[in-house]
């Protein structure tokens, strides 16, 4: 498992290995909505616009940066390359790569906007990555 760490999700990770383990593939990486407050626009070439829509209202779907790996991805790694361009890309080549579907809590903190919205969470005591918290005594 791996992860990028700037990310925080309520994910039962064992949901997540349970789906890699299923599908029996080289690699997988947790796919979820991204949490903007913009608009993707469909256009023509010329840029007369057909469409515009709220990225939340969209069936588009981000990398969230959780990983599931067998062994065999060190076969895909080249040195220098970054690891959603090259080495996913000979992953898809080959049928190897799954992405598992999440529309739960997913955050990441890559904006000062972004470490403003979870700490505000956190400090209301509604930090939904919390999940130890919900979980009871054993």
């Amino acid at each position: 498992m791996a992860n990028y760490s700037d990310g925080l999700t309520d994910l039962a990770l064992p949901k997540q290995i349970d789906h890699f383990v299923k599908h029996g593939k080289t690699a997988s990486f947790l796919s979820v909505k991204p949490n903007l407050t913009c608009h993707f626009v469909l256009m023509k070439s010329n840029g007369l616009v057909h469409e515009i829509k709220n990225i939340d209202k969209s069936d588009i779907r981000i990398n969230g940066g959780f990983f599931v790996f067998r062994q065999e991805i060190f076969d895909y790694l080249r040195p220098g390359e970054e690891l959603v361009c090259e080495p996913f890309q000979r992953l898809i080549d080959k049928k190897e790569l799954m992405a598992y579907k999440y529309d739960g809590f997913w955050a990441c903190m890559d904006t000062f906007k972004d470490r403003q919205m979870l700490e505000d969470l956190y400090e209301k005591g509604r930090a939904p990555w919390e999940t130890w918290k919900a979980a009871s005594p054993a």
